[in-house]
């Protein structure tokens, strides 16, 4: 055969084996029980471009929304966000982590993640299922005609508003989140999650309420049921037609343990997660203090794989000859967190960084001044 036609077919019929391989499991239902599993999935999807400036189908109901004056200018100002961080972090991290990050399939444990699915996704893109917890209310998927005339844009701006500070420096604030993500509004956990998808190239399968109960039960969200320990959202994904369904969950809860010895059923849910993958980031270095030993301990006791930066666990929890770590960037701490300085990880990043992160992480704000550490038990090593 003449040129690379070849070496090209091969390719080709390697990468559908491998799809077809990947995909012989519950993960990847036909399409037609796509069809009939997710009957609002095209909704949704409209939902998200309508919110992320993505295209929207002409002759939906939304499309006429997207034809005036001030949505036009909410795309553009939107799309030019979103390319500087895609160009700025998000490709830089998909490369890094193609080099320096294990591809994991199971449970992603984020807690303190408010709704950045978009990290958690560009850092684990395999992932089964994604367990993310903050203090917000997740809200519930948002409804464009629930809102009349001006109130749709301004609606919209406050996504943008919502949205400003991890585009730019790709973190949340926790005091910006309290004011910015309204469960009520387009804005909430719920809508931004929804918007990270439509922007990342994702298909909505499903968005649905759901709570976990005082037995540490799973359960779709009913306004009539009693006994919930966490109300949370549920969002069913995929990468496109054939890719495996992923699941992400935000649940509301507070992880002190003062709280948790309280929610035992929450706790209980938890428990039934093991072998997971711990992600840390922008943490306000709540796990270095005494009031979260629970979920220190229990992060340290479950995980199978550990990646975070210097908000996390101290590193003085890694004990010598139990975990393996790699350390990359660099450590600085900001000023109003001056008392969390850790002089063992500041020493041993001097002395065994493996380069300087080309992308923003964490509170660092910048690619020089950002560091990860990666943890892995030695028994499961």
């Amino acid at each position: 055969m003449k040129g690379n036609k070849a070496p090209a077919a091969l390719a080709l019929i390697i990468a559908l084996a491998l799809s077809a391989a990947s995909c012989a499991d519950r993960r990847c239902p036909s399409e037609s029980k796509i069809r009939k599993l997710y009957r609002h999935s095209r909704d949704y999807n409209e939902t998200a471009a309508f919110l992320a400036g993505t295209r929207v189908r002409p002759g939906t109901p939304l499309f006429r929304l997207t034809q005036t004056d001030g949505y036009r200018a909410y795309r553009e100002s939107i799309g030019s966000l979103w390319e500087q961080y895609r160009k700025r972090d998000l490709d830089n991290i998909e490369t890094w982590r193609r080099t320096h990050i294990r591809s994991v399939s199971g449970v992603i444990m984020y807690p303190f993640s408010g709704p950045d699915i978009l990290n958690a996704l560009a850092f684990f893109p395999r992932a089964e299922e994604f367990v993310m917890i903050g203090l917000e209310d997740p809200g519930s998927a948002p409804d464009p005609f629930a809102f009349r005339g001006d109130a749709v844009l301004a609606e919209l701006w406050r996504v943008k508003t919502a949205l400003r500070t991890i585009l730019q420096l790709n973190l949340f604030r926790t005091q910006e989140m309290h004011a910015d993500l309204k469960p009520e509004s387009f804005s909430s956990i719920t809508g931004i999650m929804m918007f990270f998808l439509a922007r990342y190239g994702y298909d909505i399968l499903d968005v649905k309420r759901v709570y976990v109960d005082r037995a540490g039960a799973l359960a779709e969200w009913d306004p009539r049921s009693s006994g919930r320990d966490a109300e949370g959202v549920e969002i069913i994904f995929r990468k496109g037609a054939g890719a495996p369904l992923q699941t992400a969950r935000f649940f509301s809860i507070d992880l002190s343990d003062s709280s948790l010895s309280h929610k035992r059923g929450f706790s209980a849910f938890l428990g039934g997660k093991r072998q997971f993958t711990t992600f840390i980031k922008s943490a306000s270095y709540l796990l270095s203090y005494d009031t979260f030993t629970v979920l220190r301990s229990y992060l340290l006791a479950g995980s199978a794989y550990l990646v975070q930066e210097d908000s996390g666990i101290p590193m003085k929890y890694f004990t010598d000859g139990q975990w393996k770590i790699s350390l990359h960037g660099t450590y600085r701490l900001l000023p109003i967190f001056a008392n969390r300085f850790q002089q063992d990880l500041d020493a041993a990043i001097k002395s065994r960084s493996e380069g300087l992160l080309p992308f923003s992480f964490g509170y660092g704000f910048d690619p020089e001044k950002s560091n990860i550490m990666i943890a892995v038990p030695m028994a499961r090593n």
